[in-house]
């Protein structure tokens, strides 16, 4: 499946879209138990991919797209051990 080109217009417009659900998602979480509220979080997200996709080619595109970003923020972030 080749990648679209995506105008920085568009670029933009996903960087504020995602900020604010990125902040959305933040209380939902503070204010339920993490294990629900992931659950939960992980089964919109497949959801929406699915629902969204027509082949399962894209399907599967969505999902190396999710688990690359995914991968990324793991390496990126400083968890402090137990102390």
């Amino acid at each position: 499946m080749d990648q679209p080109a995506i105008p920085q217009d568009d670029l933009i417009d996903v960087m504020e879209m995602t900020q604010k659900l990125e902040s959305y998602i933040s209380r939902i979480l503070q204010d339920n138990e993490l294990s629900l509220a992931f659950s939960a979080l992980m089964s919109a997200t497949i959801n929406s991919i699915l629902a969204q996709c027509e082949t399962l080619d894209e399907v599967v595109f969505y999902r190396n797209v999710f688990m690359q970003i995914f991968d990324s923020s793991i390496r990126t972030i400083k968890i402090k051990g137990k102390d």
